[in-house]
């Protein structure tokens, strides 16, 4: 029962430090937005803190305590002596949207996945899919002592993905909660800033607090024609532009990092608070490498629209700082962009451009054409500032930036922020002219059209239609007697399928986890499959290759036997097992106890319960 509100406290106490920073140094913001900016970046610097201090010595409860503890005592004389104002009003029809969208993520990320008598599951097919990889990460920091940090899924190659967000949901594990509750909990918290993050960014703008409310409203439930298949049941193929919460923001837990952090640097950068905001980009590398990405295909278009000599500052603070990052963490290859390639018109083929586009936006892609060409609704300033975003939409149309070219869409994203405030003013003003018993009913169909795909997809998903089993039951305890009977270091060679029950909750580490995900990241696992195939179908070399790998412990189970060719007789006849249920067989196979990693108080053989 005291988890919970432990791990609220954790989270609040790590996120003072950056509202102290950004009201000591950026007074220019107002109060709402240090605190909405200000707690994602107290949460990246925390977590870079927690990460340093784990090498030293492990991730604990008392570090974690003792590091929220120091940030909310550094923090508070800071925030006791700014005066703290009373944020501008914000109307009924804002605020029913701004609660209502919290509402909405309260109940989303409370059965985000659920424990059930056969089970866990996700409630959601993109949870499911990318939950597993994030659930991995969490448990190899919480239960694997993965400090300094390396590739959990694929040993011997830096860890090149941006896993903070993973460190931070440790850290609320480590307080007492399961890790789909600490992702679950982070994540509502993480949406509900997102959310908070757009609305103050779009009020800055000069939008009012309704159009605010409409921007974000077109950005979270926005998703093109993706509604006309379901309401006339047609089918409306190469629909490539999805509903980005259940698309992005909800998978991509990167995201809760990369919203927040990406808004105030262009933020910072209209304050002409340079080295600021050079300092704030540079926690990207290892917080969310898209919105990373997107400000080096931004920021030279900026700097050419809004010329200063102290774009030099913002350039040089983040050269200095953040490329020693993207230098250890892609250890010294290009990684993912080694797939950048010139691709015309993207996932366009085998529609033409234009109408492949009109297909996937909807009715938004003429109302941003007219917002494009018409100059009305916001302040000249705040216009050539989205017209900045425009580009990447150019960029990501003609190059794939990532080995799976869908992942453009982690640079569209921005674009489609940018044009929502865009679309959103040209609204405003549609709405202030002309007849209002014509217009006003005409527009709220038209932006019902434009938010109808992301409504029904919470609708299907509140009904469970996209539920999901991600581990059985017997999985989880497989997971859990193997942390049990194991040391954190301990290598498996474990079947590849992406929920199998060692690599995501076991918090131990595999030869090889999950090929498409690798791939992703830039990974060429070709040679190392081929070994796991080989170490699971006993071939001559495969003692060769557990010594060469120093592998502690194989998994053979239902992936093993059916896609890998594992024999569990033969695994029997030449290895002891450790644990053993109705379904899952673990072998030790290191030629000594103490170099398996087995905790040596631990009967050799487990029998299932």
């Amino acid at each position: 029962m005291l988890a919970l509100p432990a791990a609220l406290l954790v989270l609040a106490c790590f996120g003072a430090p950056g509202v102290a920073l950004l009201r000591r140094l950026a007074p220019e913001l107002d109060p709402t937005e240090a605190l909405v900016y200000g707690v994602p970046t107290g949460w990246a610097v925390c977590s870079f803190v927690l990460i340093g201090l784990s090498c030293v010595f492990g991730l604990r409860a008392g570090l974690v305590v003792l590091v929220g503890a120091a940030a909310a005592a550094l923090s508070i004389p800071t925030l006791r002596r700014t005066p703290w104002e009373r944020p501008r009003g914000l109307g009924l029809f804002a605020g029913a949207v701004l609660v209502l969208f919290a509402l909405r993520w309260l109940l989303f990320w409370s059965t985000a996945f659920t424990l059930e008598g056969d089970g866990l599951w996700a409630s959601q097919l993109s949870l499911w899919g990318d939950g597993a990889q994030h659930l991995g990460d969490i448990t190899s920091f919480a239960y694997g002592d993965n400090f300094p940090p390396h590739h959990p899924r694929f040993p011997g190659h830096a860890f090149n993905y941006h896993y903070l967000a993973a460190v931070t949901s440790a850290a609320l594990v480590k307080v007492g909660l399961s890790p789909w509750a600490a992702l679950s909990l982070h994540s509502f918290v993480g949406s509900c800033f997102i959310g908070l993050s757009v609305f103050v960014f779009a009020r800055r703008l000069g939008l009012s607090a309704s159009a605010a409310a409409v921007s974000l409203s077109l950005f979270i439930l926005g998703g093109g024609l993706g509604w006309w298949g379901r309401v006339a049941g047609h089918d409306v193929s190469n629909l490539r532009w999805l509903n980005l919460f259940f698309a992005l923001l909800a998978p991509q837990r990167g995201l809760l990092f990369g919203v927040p952090l990406g808004l105030l640097v262009v933020r910072l950068l209209g304050l002409r608070s340079f080295v600021l905001a050079g300092a704030v980009a540079a926690l990207l590398p290892y917080a969310h490498l898209g919105t990373f990405l997107t400000l080096a295909l931004l920021t030279p278009v900026l700097a050419l629209s809004f010329p200063s000599r102290r774009w030099i500052g913002f350039f040089a603070t983040w050269v200095a700082l953040g490329a020693p990052q993207i230098l250890i963490q892609q250890a010294g290859s290009v990684g993912a962009a080694s797939a950048i390639r010139w691709l015309p018109g993207w996932l366009a083929p085998p529609d033409p451009w234009i109408l492949f586009w009109l297909k996937n936006l909807g009715a938004f892609g003429p109302l941003l054409f007219v917002a494009l060409i018409v100059p009305l609704g916001l302040p000249a300033a705040s216009r050539r500032l989205m017209l900045c975003f425009q580009p990447l939409f150019i960029a990501a149309n003609l190059v794939a930036f990532q080995p799976w070219d869908w992942d453009n869409t982690k640079i569209l994203m921005w674009w489609y922020l940018a044009s929502c405030f865009l679309v959103t003013a040209l609204l405003v003003r549609l709405w202030r002219s002309g007849p209002a018993t014509v217009v006003r009913p005409a527009l709220a169909v038209l932006v019902l059209t434009l938010t109808l795909s992301g409504l029904l997809e919470n609708l299907e998903q509140a009904r469970g239609r996209q539920r999901h089993l991600l581990l059985t039951t017997e999985e989880i305890d497989v997971a859990r007697r193997v942390r049990e009977l194991t040391t954190p270091h301990a290598l498996f060679v474990a079947g590849l399928k992406h929920n199998h029950p060692v690599p995501v909750l076991s918090g131990r580490r595999v030869l090889m986890g999950y090929g498409g995900w690798l791939w992703s990241q830039g990974i060429d696992s070709k040679t190392r499959e081929a070994e796991v195939r080989a170490i699971f179908a006993l071939a001559p070399a495969a003692e060769a290759l557990i010594a060469k790998y120093h592998v502690s412990f194989v998994v053979v189970g239902p992936d093993e036997r059916l896609n890998l060719g594992a024999n569990p007789e033969a695994w029997r006849a030449r290895y002891p097992a450790i644990l053993r249920t109705d379904q899952y067989e673990v072998f030790s196979v290191a030629p000594n106890r103490e170099a398996t990693g087995a905790m040596p108080a631990r009967p050799a053989t487990t029998e299932a319960r």
